[in-house]
C-alpha cells in the first residue's frame, strides 16, 4: 500500500510538471510539431498522409518521410481538441507519465528492489532531459515508451515464461517509432539474452516473441538501411559528410609541406600520408569524439545541450540535476565492480551509438534520450548504495534534489518562455494570421522567414483543406520577382529560405510584406505598417508595404 501510495504522488508530480501550460510552454510551435499536428489531421480527415499516400507507414512529410508511431498517436487528440498546439503536445506529455511508472516496474524488476525501483520514477519524474521532449511533439519520447514496456515484459517474461509474444512486439515497435533505436534495440536485446542465457530456456513463449520480433523488425531495418525511412540518417551519417574528402586533401597535402616536400602541381600523397590521413581514420576520429562527448561533465550537469529546443535552460541547466553527480559516480563504480547489474552497463555503453554516427548538433539530446533510463538506473543503484553507508542519505538527498528542481523549473517556466520563442517559432501563427486577413487588401502578400520555410506554418494555421492540398501536388515553385521563389496559395507568397535584403527589391502593384526581423537592414524599411514581437518585446516580423 505504501509502495502504491509513493508511486501515485510520484505519478501526479510528473503529471503536474508535464500537462501544466503545456499549448504555450515552450512558447510557439516549431515545424516538426507543425508536421506532426498537419499530418494527423490529415489522416483523420482523408486516411491518408498530406502528399495523399493512404494510411502510409512512413508519412511523407516535405522535408523527410516521418516516423508513425507517434503521429498517428496523435489522431485522437486531434480529433477531441481540433488541430491545436495543446492537441499535438498531449500525446508527448502522456508518453512521458506513463515513462516514469515504466521506470518504477522496470527498476524493480531489474534489481528485485521496490525502492530502488520508486527512486528510478521519482528521478525520471523531475528529470530535466525527460520533461524536455514530455512538452513537445517529437517522437523519441513514444520510442521511449515503447522500448520500456517492451522491456519490461522480456525481463519479467524471461522469469515468468509469459508475456514475451509481447515484449518481442513492442520492442520492435519501438524502432519503427524512432529511427536510433534501429540499431540500439537488436543490440541490447542480444546482450540481454546472452547475460540471462542461463535464467531461461527455448520455450515456445520465447520463439514467439523472437519470431515475432525478427519479423517485424527485418523490414524496418532493411528501409531503414535503403529505403525512404533512412533518408534522414542517410543525410546525416559521419559516412555521407561531403566534406571528408576534401578535408583528407588538404591535411595530406598540409603533412607533406611541412614536412619539406617542395609544392608542385599533380604532388601525390606518400605512403605514410595514405596510412594516416584517411576517410576512415576521420569517420572513427568524428565518431570517437561524438561518443565521449556524451558523458562529458558539461553536457550533463552543467550545460546541456546548446540548441534551446533540447535543452531547458541557454547554457544554465545540465541534462541531469547536479545532485545526481554522486550517486552516479557511486552506481558507476558498483556496476564496474560487480557482474550483478551488467545488463545496465552495457545499456550505458550501447545508447550513445547510433547518435554518435551522425555529425550533426552532437551530443543531440533526442538522438540520445534512450540513454536516460540507463543513467536514472545507476544513480538509483548508487543512491541506494549510499544509504547502506549513511541512514539519513535518502532524505538529505531528496532535499537537494527538491531545490534543484525548484531552481530548474522555476526558470522554465518564467525564463524559458521568451528563451524558447525563437527556436519554437514565435510569432508564425501571428503572421499567418495577418496575411489572411490582410489578402483582400493587396496584390500580393509576401511571407519571408529567412531560415524558415513558412509553408508547414500556412498548412497548419489555416487549417488548409486537405483534399484541395493534396490535389495541388507537386507544388509548383512561383517567381514574384526575377530571383525571388516562392509557393503560391490565392495571392498569398511563401518565399523559399533565404537572406534578402528587402531595400534593394523592387515590386509592381500593391504588395504587403511580412519579413523576419533577422533580415539584413530590414530595420532601415520605412514605414513599417505593423510589427510582430517576441514575448520579451524585441522584434520577430516586420510588417511593410511595398
Amino acid at each position: 500500500m505504501k509502495s502504491a501510495v509513493t508511486l501515485l504522488v510520484i505519478v501526479i508530480l510528473a503529471s503536474v510538471i508535464r500537462l501544466w501550460d503545456i499549448g504555450r510552454l515552450p512558447n510557439g510551435l516549431h515545424w516538426d510539431e507543425q508536421d506532426t499536428g498537419y499530418q494527423a489531421y490529415s489522416l483523420l480527415r482523408t486516411g491518408r498522409d498530406y502528399f495523399g499516400n493512404p494510411l502510409p507507414v512512413f508519412p511523407h512529410s516535405f522535408a523527410e518521410f516521418r516516423t508513425p508511431v507517434f503521429i498517428y498517436s496523435t489522431v485522437p487528440f486531434v480529433t477531441a481538441l481540433g488541430l491545436t498546439s495543446t492537441a499535438v503536445r498531449l500525446p508527448a506529455a502522456f508518453f512521458g507519465i506513463l515513462f516514469v511508472i515504466l521506470m518504477y516496474a522496470l527498476g524493480s524488476l531489474l534489481f528485485k528492489n521496490l525502492k530502488i525501483g520508486r527512486l528510478a520514477a521519482f528521478s525520471a519524474a523531475l528529470s530535466p532531459w525527460h520533461v524536455q521532449y514530455s512538452r513537445q511533439s517529437v517522437e523519441t519520447g513514444s520510442a521511449l515508451f515503447l522500448f520500456l514496456l517492451g522491456f519490461c515484459l522480456l525481463v519479467r517474461g524471461i522469469r515468468k515464461k509469459t508475456f514475451l509474444p509481447f515484449a518481442g512486439l513492442f520492442l520492435s515497435l519501438s524502432t519503427l517509432a524512432y529511427a536510433p533505436l534501429k540499431l540500439f534495440v537488436p543490440l541490447i536485446l542480444i546482450v540481454f539474452l546472452f547475460i540471462n542465457r542461463k535464467s531461461y530456456v527455448i520455450n515456445q513463449q520465447l520463439l514467439i516473441g523472437l519470431s515475432l520480433f525478427i519479423l517485424i523488425f527485418t523490414p524496418i531495418f532493411i528501409d531503414g538501411l535503403i529505403g525512404k525511412s533512412g533518408q534522414r540518417f542517410r543525410e546525416l551519417s559521419i559516412l555521407t559528410d561531403p566534406t571528408v574528402s576534401s578535408t583528407v586533401d588538404n591535411r595530406r597535402l598540409t603533412q607533406q609541406l611541412s614536412s619539406g616536400v617542395p609544392r608542385q602541381v599533380g604532388l601525390s600523397p606518400r605512403v605514410i600520408d595514405r596510412l594516416l590521413v584517411n576517410k576512415p581514420i576521420l569517420w572513427a576520429k568524428t565518431f570517437l569524439e561524438n561518443y565521449f562527448h556524451t558523458f562529458s561533465t558539461q553536457y550533463l550537469f552543467t550545460i546541456g545541450d546548446t540548441q534551446l529546443r533540447h535543452s531547458p535552460g541557454r547554457e544554465t541547466i545540465g541534462m541531469l540535476h547536479l545532485i545526481e553527480a554522486l550517486p552516479l559516480l557511486v552506481g558507476l563504480a558498483i556496476l564496474f565492480t560487480t557482474k550483478t547489474h551488467s545488463m545496465i552497463l552495457f545499456w550505458l555503453f550501447l545508447a550513445p551509438l547510433p547518435g554518435s554516427l551522425t555529425r550533426s548538433d552532437n551530443p543531440h539530446a533526442a538522438r540520445l534520450l534512450i540513454l536516460l533510463p540507463a543513467l536514472i538506473f545507476t544513480i538509483s543503484l548508487g543512491l541506494w548504495q549510499l544509504t547502506r553507508w549513511v541512514k539519513l542519505t535518502i532524505p538529505v538527498y531528496l532535499v537537494f534534489l527538491a531545490i534543484s528542481s525548484l531552481f530548474i523549473y522555476n526558470y522554465f517556466f518564467s525564463n524559458y518562455r521568451w528563451e524558447s520563442a525563437k527556436p519554437f517559432q514565435w510569432g508564425f501563427d501571428a503572421a499567418i494570421s495577418t496575411s489572411i486577413s490582410e489578402s483582400p487588401n493587396y496584390d500580393r502578400i509576401i511571407l519571408d522567414f529567412k531560415d524558415d520555410s513558412a509553408i508547414m506554418a500556412y498548412l497548419f494555421y489555416t487549417r488548409f483543406d486537405l483534399v484541395k492540398f493534396q490535389n495541388l501536388q507537386p507544388l509548383a515553385n512561383v517567381e514574384v520577382t526575377p530571383g525571388l521563389t516562392s509557393r503560391q496559395f490565392g495571392n498569398i507568397y511563401l518565399l523559399h529560405p533565404g537572406i534578402r535584403v528587402w531595400t534593394n527589391i523592387h515590386l509592381t502593384g500593391k504588395n504587403l510584406i511580412i519579413a523576419s526581423a533577422d533580415q539584413p537592414l530590414i530595420d532601415q524599411i520605412k514605414p513599417v505598417v505593423n510589427r510582430i514581437d517576441y514575448p520579451d518585446s524585441t522584434p520577430a516580423f516586420y510588417i511593410f508595404e511595398r
